[in-house]
């Protein structure tokens, strides 16, 4: 059973202003991704770490903030295993952000499928710069 672990989550000020620094991005409606390869430093961090953002602008309520990061969070943490698998042996840490941007909240069947599309369109966008990356299962 997949689980959502404290490592697998980005932390960290210099890691967020890395990644925002000299990230790149797309967009998968309603995400707006942020990815960096960084050096993977000790062996027991992740090789993959993910940080979700749902703004305030968008969403006032903590409440709703909170419940769409959930949502996020159990769609990623479903359908993580089969993206991870090509970055676990590389050597090279991928760190991403989803940035939720839609102005309404959508359900969670809506969330989960564009999840899915987006771990897919990020596999593509990692392979562009280095196909030795990751391998398809």
């Amino acid at each position: 059973m997949p689980s959502f672990k404290k490592q697998e989550r980005l932390h960290g000020r210099t890691l967020f202003a890395n990644l925002f620094a000299k990230g790149k991005s797309f967009h998968v409606s309603p995400y707006k991704i942020t990815w960096l390869f960084t050096d993977l430093n000790t062996l027991g961090e992740d090789p993959v770490q993910v940080a979700f953002i749902v703004p305030k602008r968008n969403f006032k309520k903590a409440s709703d903030r909170n419940r769409i990061r959930r949502r996020m969070k159990e769609a990623y943490r479903l359908h993580k295993t089969t993206f991870r698998s090509g970055y676990i042996n590389s050597g090279k840490k991928l760190v991403f952000a989803l940035y939720y941007s839609a102005r309404e909240e959508k359900y969670y069947p809506e969330i989960e499928s564009k999840i899915i599309v987006t771990l897919q369109q990020l596999e593509k966008e990692t392979r562009k710069i280095d196909p030795a990356q990751t391998t398809s299962p």
